[in-house]
């Protein structure tokens, strides 16, 4: 066993023997001798190891530093860091430096220098960014509003930890507006602003929630009223559906990140990926009046409708009740009467309850004016499917699939598109009563539309005039005798004598069954059709029955 230098100065233990026997004496003399070396050995090491310290502070390294405690590697060649950057540029002068956002082609066309008084420009942004560049301005606006509540990371003119200043707001809406508009990846945005990703994907995640509280909340807003309705039924009136505030109907939304413990609900039968469900509502002019939130797509139409709070309080009465309308009915052979009614109802398909509030079309009968009335509904109730088919052409992240992981954020994707919908209507004039027609800055030359390709006989007309295009049950592939071809072809008008009354009582929508209220519909659309009192609502203006 190896002793110290300490022991070795200090003798050993067999020095303390005298003549073979113990001397405690010697043993005294020896510890006293050790700790004396002891003592000068740790002075000697603390001077040594003090004098290294000088030596490193003297060359500019930190005598707290790992490397201070050792001396057997030479101290190495300190680096200074590159400058971090998503691009980068060569100056004049040949040299590379950090190309800032602020000198982005994105920065440059859209917020530093816009062409606004080239037509061609604002065909582009819109068709890039799917919104007006004035919208576009105004939308800045509202999220320099907000900026203390949603934004405050990207307050115009704070600087980031090491001094750098934050990314301009105005570019990084661009870059949300686009995510959402053609399903770009934020590594492509990255790409063309020369903000990094990590920064594009927290302002995302800020604007769908913004979008979501905010924007929603201020462009969709379901009526509550009777006031309100006014706005909204007046296409359905004029269509023969008094009563009816909007279509509704649910679509499937394609998730990529969903949770393994959340698949199996959200894999429906009609789809072979995750989705999330959405239980909408429009108006004829496809404005969005409630949708739900997210629900598993494995979910029907009957489930759906139990979460849409706006349809359960149309059911129960909490809303609506003060709206009141007319039908008509026969009062006899040759006279007709008008009945009140007291509240609202919806047109959907066939999948959803059995309910006063919502009609859905016939699928089986022999009757005309069931027929009639069934194709009539049928070509109203697209406005939803159309509405679907807007907002997934104008918000390509909701067609390609939302790559966005969390449930929470799919809902707050489709709130913001939703609202933007709603937004643009009311930028394009949409949005107001198609009764005498609507004029938009995107007819004619912006949206290459002629008075040709806008004024034609509507298909729903054709369907409802055209007994050829009617339903045929015959399954005997003989074809209807000559008497029926007879009575198909030439409507009976009978003599109606327009003697109106009105009835004492109310009758309240909510509380009939489905088939009572469908059948006193038909009944009314059947009356209108024959006095010819039906129109066709287009934004062109309204469309009669026998045009």
């Amino acid at each position: 066993m190896a002793i110290s230098k300490a022991q070795f100065e200090a003798g050993s233990l067999s020095s303390c023997f005298k003549q073979g026997e113990w001397d405690p004496g010697l043993y005294g003399e020896y510890k006293r001798k050790l700790n004396e070396a002891e003592e000068i050995a740790t002075t000697e090491a603390m001077l040594d190891h003090g004098l290294s310290l000088t030596r490193q502070f003297a060359r500019g390294l930190s005598p707290f530093s790992p490397r201070s405690f050792s001396t057997s590697a030479p101290p190495k060649k300190l680096q200074r860091r590159e400058p971090k950057g998503v691009a980068y540029y060569t100056n004049e002068e040949g040299k590379t430096s950090v190309l800032p956002p602020k000198m982005s082609s994105w920065y440059n066309m859209y917020v530093a220098h816009p062409q606004i008084n080239s037509a061609k420009f604002h065909r582009r942004f819109r068709a890039r960014f799917r919104m007006p560049y004035q919208s576009y301005e105004d939308l800045c606006d509202l999220v320099i509003e907000h900026v203390d509540e949603y934004f405050a990371r990207w307050t115009p003119g704070k600087t980031d930890a090491v001094g750098n200043p934050c990314a301009p707001i105005e570019l990084l809406v661009l870059t949300a507006l686009r995510y959402l508009g053609r399903g770009w990846t934020f590594d492509d945005l990255s790409e063309n602003t020369a903000i990094s990703e990590e920064v594009i994907r927290l302002f995302f995640h800020q604007f769908i929630k913004f979008g979501a509280e905010v924007l929603f909340e201020k462009h969709v807003n379901e009526p509550r009223t009777a006031s309100d309705l006014e706005n909204h039924s007046h296409e359905y009136l004029v269509a023969g559906f008094p009563g009816a505030i909007g279509s509704m109907d649910a679509t499937h939304i394609s998730c990529e990140r969903v949770s393994w413990k959340e698949r199996q609900s959200h894999l429906s039968h009609k789809r072979p990926y995750t989705a999330r469900s959405f239980n909408l509502t429009v108006n004829h002019r496809r404005r969005i009046l409630s949708t739900t939130t997210g629900h598993p797509a494995r979910w029907n139409d009957k489930t759906l409708i139990t979460f849409d709070d706006f349809a359960m309080d149309l059911k129960e009465g909490k809303i609506l009740g003060d709206h009141v309308f007319e039908l008509y009915e026969k009062d006899g052979e040759d006279s007709v009467k008008k009945v009140t009614y007291r509240g609202a109802w919806l047109l959907v398909d066939n999948g959803y309850h059995s309910w006063a509030i919502t009609i859905p079309p016939m699928k089986i009968t022999t009757k005309r004016s069931q027929i009639r009335f069934s194709q009539w509904l049928e070509s109203m109730r697209k406005d939803v499917e159309c509405t679907f088919g807007i907002l997934k052409g104008r918000w390509r992240i909701l067609k390609t699939g939302i790559r966005i992981r969390g449930l929470e954020e799919v809902d707050r994707i489709w709130k913001t598109c939703c609202a933007l919908h709603n937004w643009l209507l009311e930028v394009d004039g949409l949005d107001k009563s198609w009764n005498s027609g609507v004029p938009s800055e995107w007819q004619g030359d912006l949206g290459k539309h002629d008075d040709c390709d806008v004024r034609y006989i509507p298909r729903p007309i054709r369907r409802l005039l055209s007994p050829q295009q009617r339903r045929n049950y015959d399954t005997s592939g003989m074809g209807i005798g000559g008497d029926m071809m007879k009575e198909q072809n030439h409507e009976v008008v009978p003599n109606i004598v327009e003697r109106v009354s009105h009835s004492n009582g109310e009758m309240v929508v909510r509380k009939m069954s489905m088939q009572q209220f469908r059948s006193k519909l038909v009944e009314h659309f059947d009356i209108e059709f024959k006095k010819r009192e039906l129109s066709w609502p287009s934004r062109t203006g309204l469309i009669p029955r026998d045009i």
